[in-house]
């Protein structure tokens, strides 16, 4: 099977995946009352949440500037560009493929290794969101004690096992720096031996992104902003909620939020549609909140936060002087 077929199907995977779950929200739903609740929105509690959802992006740019610093000092307004474009093309690309697009962004404006970038990338997404997210959780369970249906236990523990793993990959390769590595040699003997100097070499350069880890100032930078950024994002969507009328505890916006932030990882159509909605409705499935009303909430909220961030990225893109189907083949490359 080629690569090319083999994309092609990952896609259509993830396309089924967000057909199958719009089909399952709407079915025998009351389009009447799913009208009704949009209808009867009020939408001026949008404005906050958009604020709000720009300043995380800020808080996004600020913590990678304390993660890449070590390799290279890089302009706050350039970090916060290459962001924005990350995040657009989450979603409008397949694959999460943002999160490439933001490594060779970086490495096309900065001259930094995409091996590097994508190091900073891996730690940030895999380990300090996944266990802020976590540890927001439990802080909203013990604050408000819920009854967590199946589907969230079992995404809860999945993320656990990742982003422990992704925790434990990445304190070896930040205190291995450039020194050789026994374990990585050993490991690299699987390998024939026309590969080994390529892949030794490319994770020398992504242990150069972790470079950061071995600092505790950084760390402690990194992990503040990390829990500003998921905070921020709760809050963004408790005005959301407002904006329906309902008067949730607070609690509700960050149930909302770890939900879907889990189901987002399950391959999905870009943007995450169907996913992010199917999240929604079950978190607010969970306060009593009726099928309609749930699923009109879920798509104001995904169109907002999508409309915005692809809006301003493309805004970014352009005065970068990208395009993106540069971004997306370039980002695909090997470093």
């Amino acid at each position: 099977m080629t690569t090319r077929t083999q994309k092609i199907l990952m896609q259509l995977a993830g396309l089924a995946i967000s057909v199958g779950l719009l089909i399952f929200l709407f079915y025998k739903i009351d389009f009447r009352a799913l009208g009704g609740a949009l209808k009867g929105a009020n939408y001026w509690w949008l404005i906050p949440n958009i604020i709000l959802i720009m300043v995380t992006m800020v808080f996004r740019a600020f913590r990678w500037d304390h993660m890449v610093r070590p390799i290279k000092r890089i302009p706050f307004p350039r970090l916060f560009s290459i962001t924005m474009i990350g995040f657009m093309a989450n979603n409008v690309l397949p694959f999460r493929l943002g999160e490439f697009v933001r490594a060779y962004s970086l490495s096309d404006k900065e001259q930094v290794s995409k091996s590097a970038s994508l190091a900073t990338i891996f730690v940030e997404r895999i380990v300090f969101d996944l266990l802020a997210l976590l540890i927001i959780f439990g802080v909203v369970l013990v604050i408000s004690p819920l009854q967590v249906i199946q589907e969230i236990k079992v995404g809860a523990i999945v993320t656990v096992i990742t982003a422990l793993v992704g925790l434990i990959f990445a304190v070896y390769l930040s205190a291995r720096g450039e020194r050789e590595s026994h374990v990585l040699k050993t490991l690299l003997k699987i390998f024939p031996a026309r590969f080994r100097p390529t892949i030794e070499a490319v994770t020398a350069r992504f242990a150069t992104g972790m470079e950061f880890m071995r600092d505790w100032r950084r760390v402690f930078w990194t992990t503040y902003h990390t829990f500003m950024i998921w905070i921020i994002m709760g809050l963004s969507n408790y005005f959301v909620l407002l904006a329906f009328g309902w008067h949730l505890p607070v609690t509700a916006s960050f149930v909302i939020l770890v939900v879907v932030s889990i189901l987002i990882m399950v391959p999905a159509s870009p943007g995450f549609v169907g996913v992010y909605h199917y999240g929604t409705v079950l978190s607010l499935g969970i306060y009593g909140i009726g099928r309609e009303e749930a699923l009109s909430c879920a798509l104001v909220m995904h169109a907002t936060q999508f409309l915005v961030i692809t809006l301003v990225g493309f805004y970014y893109l352009r005065r970068e002087h990208l395009s993106l189907k540069q971004i997306e083949e370039e980002s695909e490359r090997h470093d």
